[in-house]
This record gives structure tokens, C-alpha cells and sequence, in this order.
């Protein structure tokens, strides 16, 4: 699945809202997968990241440094996702609200 950085961010944020629920263990199993990673994938978004800041570390207003920020976020890799069945949500009964659910909504299949 190809998903830019900026998303890598937002999915990682919302995995880490779900890793404490109790969830079946083919979904904690394929959290955890895709948030490795997920990770894996990050690491490299904030070396990148980090080397920006430095060469704009005294003029990170300037339109450069903005572009090349938003450059940054939007490169899009492709991460091979660990997916959990849909009918794995109607069998199990667990406690989970809408928004923890669209936190997973890319691994559900």
C-alpha cells in the first residue's frame, strides 16, 4: 500500500491509541506488525527530517524550508501491511469506538 509520511505520522499516533485496548489476538498481532512497520518507515522520514532542520536551523520561517518540509511529508513509500479479515470485527465482541476503529481502518480488509 503506498501511503505518503504525513500519514505514517497519523497512523502511528492511531495505533498507539489502540495497543492498551483488549483486542483478539490476531488484531493485537497485526497491530503491533504494522506498527514495526510503520516505524521502520518513520526512522527514515525523521532522519530526513532532522538533516532539514539543520540546514534551515536559523531561517525555518523561509518559503524553502516550508516546501521542502511539505516535500518531506508527502513522499509516498509503499509498505507491505499486515490485514485482519472484517468478519474478525463481527465475531470477537470488544469494547472499541468509531474512532479507535478508523485508526484501523487501513489493516481491515
Amino acid at each position: 500500500m503506498k501511503i505518503k509520511n504525513i500519514e505514517i505520522i497519523n497512523r502511528i499516533n492511531g495505533l498507539g491509541a489502540v495497543a492498551d485496548l483488549p483486542l483478539p489476538v490476531r488484531l493485537t498481532y497485526a497491530i503491533r506488525k504494522n506498527a514495526r512497520k510503520l516505524e521502520m518507515e518513520y526512522n527514515d522520514y525523521f532522519e530526513s527530517l532532522t538533516a532539514l532542520k539543520e540546514k534551515y536551523q536559523d531561517d525555518k520561517e523561509s518559503p524553502e524550508y516550508t516546501k521542502e518540509l511539505n516535500d518531506l511529508l508527502n513522499i509516498e513509500v509503499d509498505i507491505d501491511f499486515h490485514m485482519v479479515p472484517e468478519t474478525m470485527l463481527e465475531v470477537v465482541e470488544f469494547d472499541i469506538t468509531l474512532q479507535q476503529l478508523a485508526a484501523l481502518d487501513f489493516m481491515i480488509e
